[in-house]
Formats: C-alpha cells, structure tokens, sequence
C-alpha cells in the first residue's frame, strides 16, 4: 500500500443530510437497531445532488459508461432491492454464507449492504439527485453478517468466494475487522487469480471508549490490510480527512465518507451516514466504471488506474491520503502511459496535481453547507459507540 499518508490528519465533523421537508434522513448503520428488529423504512427523499456525488462528479465519466457488463459483489448484510425503485431488476441474491442458505441475501435487516449497493450503483431516476457512481452495472448480494451485524475473518472469506464465483469484478467489503485469517489472505488472492479487485475500508467506526487518547491510530483493518485491496479512507465535505493520526493499515485512496445518502430497505426513501466502510462504494463504483470501459484490464490495472488518477489534496508535497480522492471520470478517460506497470502507475507522477477543470469541488462545499446543513445526526456519535462495542472492535472514524 501506498505509503503517502500524512502523520496527522485534520477532523472533519459530520453534518446530517437534510431531507425535503421536515427533519433529517434517518441513519443507517452496519448493526440492527439498538432496540430490536429491523430498520424501517425512511419516509424521506431527498431530490437535491448530495454533496458526494457533486464533489467526485461520477456524471461527466457517462457519455462514456455507466457500469454496463459490470458485476459488483456487496458482501456484507444483504441488498433489499425489492422495494428500492433505484436498484429494481438489477441485484442478484447471492448466498448467506452464515446460514449457508443459497439466495438467501436478497433481504437486508440491518440495511447496511443495501445502503452500500445503492452508493456503487443506484439508477438515475426522474426527480431524484442521487444515483449511483455506475448506475447500469449490476449487483450480487452476498451476506457475510451474523444477526447482530458482526462478521468473521472466515465468514468473509467465504463471502468473497461467492462473490468470485458469482462472476463478480468488483467485490466491496465494507467491514473492518480487528484481525485477518489464512482463509481470508487465500480468498482475496483467489479473487485477484479470478480478475476480481477487492475494495474494503482502512478503519471502522470510533469508539472513544476504547482509549484514553482520542488521537490514537485506528488499528489495522481486515481485509484492507492484505495485498492488493484497495484501502479506502473517508473524507467530510471539501475533502477534509476524518481521521486525527494516520491510521494503522494505510489508506491507498480516498472517497467521501461522511453524511453521505443512499437507499435503504423497505422503501424508495433515503438514509444518510458515515464511515469509510460506506466511502467504499464510491470507489467500488468508480472500479466498475473503469472495468465497464477497459474490459482488458486485469485487477491490478484497475487498482493502478484508480491511483494514477486520484486527485490528490496535496500538503508538504505529498498527498493528504494515499493517493488522493477518487477521481471516477479521470480514471475512465485518462491515458495511461505507454509500457506502464501497475506498481510505476500507482501512486501517480502523472495525476496532475492542481487539475483546474475537476468541476464540482467548490459546488459541493456549498451544497454541504446548506443543502446537508451544519447539525450532526441527532444521537449519532452515541449510536456508533454502542455499534462498536457490540462489534468487539476499536475502529477509528
């Protein structure tokens, strides 16, 4: 992985995403309520462009593609796309790896995978500002996740097993475990043998709790941490970091993480929330882009291309994180040079480093001021500490 990382990040605080009309969305996270059941659904829309997807602008890589051919593996709660018009007819249940039920994660209790799903490949539908970053490539749902939405090292492992075995390109893995596993560092190595690139976060969810120093590094993350994953870290709106101390598994990119919108289950209503675990989409979706439009390329090329043409938010000479914010349409349109490995392409002397013509970074800003509001998600930090307790595991968002 990239070394470029900044020893100290600054804070960026979480804004809630405003809904049309009363209150803010409700949020979603990687563990059922607190109280029992299932995440009901959200009564609101939001018709506005969200800050994300007018910060990484993943509309100017259409005229282009839109993820056409593209299989993406969420591997993670399960994908309800039964009641969510912006996945319908696109998402194919895979396994609950769990139970070992087959097609059994075309439901979503938790509605963390469907949340995920909607971020890499939401349909663009009429009156409506959010989509997906390739909203023509299709989804295979994978469930890794126990009931109270914790997962093994091994369980994943056979997750990404079936994603590959689904025909999957891209597999995101938005989990972050404390510890990895021989079966684990195999099925990651299968995937990459199999054409297939495996995208997880670098970090999980805070737990201040967990130390006495809130600076801390996150600790090392699952499978960000093995070989040829991608890591992705999360950025606020105007791309600030949202982590204090470079944490343990280095990032490798970039991705909006915090107040983002997507989908969720039961309904065509929309959820927000925050982590790296979600910024996974948009790079995930950003890797169906760049399969969709160079068929040819193997894993690692699609993993050097996403590198090479990050926008890097550069300080002391060196990019902010990794190597940089993904850049969806520059990593579809961008020539790569002639002869070129995957290891000289990333982190990319060639991703131009003050690229005037990246529309939509000034206009996010904005829109994350007024469009998400100021406010933080009402009992969010408190939802996300008892999240982390009940995960066994210190994440450092």
């Amino acid at each position: 992985m990239p070394a470029a990382v900044c020893a100290l990040f600054a804070l960026s605080p979480g804004p809630a995403a405003a809904a049309d009309g009363d209150g803010a969305l409700p949020a979603v996270s990687a563990v059922p309520p607190q109280g029992g059941g299932c995440v009901r659904p959200s009564p609101r829309k939001m018709t506005q462009v969200p800050w994300p997807q007018r910060y990484i602008a993943p509309s100017r890589a259409w005229d282009t593609t839109r993820g056409e051919g593209v299989t993406v593996a969420v591997v993670d709660t399960g994908v309800d796309a039964g009641y969510s018009p912006a996945l319908a007819g696109r998402v194919v249940a895979g396994p609950d790896v769990t139970t070992g039920a087959a097609h059994a994660a075309g439901t979503d209790c938790v509605g963390h995978g469907t949340f995920v799903a909607g971020l890499i490949a939401a349909a663009e539908l009429p009156g409506q500002g959010f989509a997906g970053v390739a909203p023509r490539a299709r989804v295979l749902a994978v469930r890794v996740t126990d009931r109270d939405g914790a997962a093994s090292a091994d369980h994943v492992a056979a997750g990404i097993g079936a994603a590959v075995a689904g025909g999957a390109r891209v597999v995101d893995v938005p989990l972050a475990l404390p510890r990895g596993s021989a079966a684990l560092t195999a099925a990651v190595r299968d995937a990459q043998r199999h054409g297939a690139l495996v995208v997880a976060p670098a970090y999980g969810e805070a737990d201040p709790s967990a130390s006495g120093d809130p600076d801390a590094p996150a600790p090392a993350a699952y499978p960000a941490a093995l070989d040829g994953v991608l890591a992705v870290a999360s950025l606020g709106p105007g791309g600030a970091p949202n982590q204090r101390a470079a944490p343990r598994t280095a990032p490798d990119i970039a991705a909006p993480g915090t107040a983002v919108m997507s989908v969720g289950p039961g309904g065509p209503g929309h959820f927000t929330g925050s982590g790296a675990d979600l910024a996974t989409g948009f790079v995930a979706g950003a890797a169906a882009l760049v399969g969709a439009a160079h068929p040819e390329s193997t894993p690692a090329q699609v993993r050097a291309r996403l590198l090479a043409t990050a926008y890097p938010m550069v300080t002391a000479g060196r990019p902010l994180v990794g190597a940089g914010t993904v850049d969806p349409s520059a990593a579809v349109s961008t020539p790569m040079p002639t002869g070129a490995t995957p290891e000289a392409a990333a982190p990319a002397p060639f991703a131009l480093a003050a690229r005037a013509s990246h529309r939509g970074r000034g206009t996010a800003v904005a829109v994350a001021g007024g469009a998400l509001g100021a406010a933080l998600l009402t009992g969010f930090a408190a939802f996300t500490v008892a999240r982390a307790r009940r995960r066994g595991w210190r994440p450092g968002i």
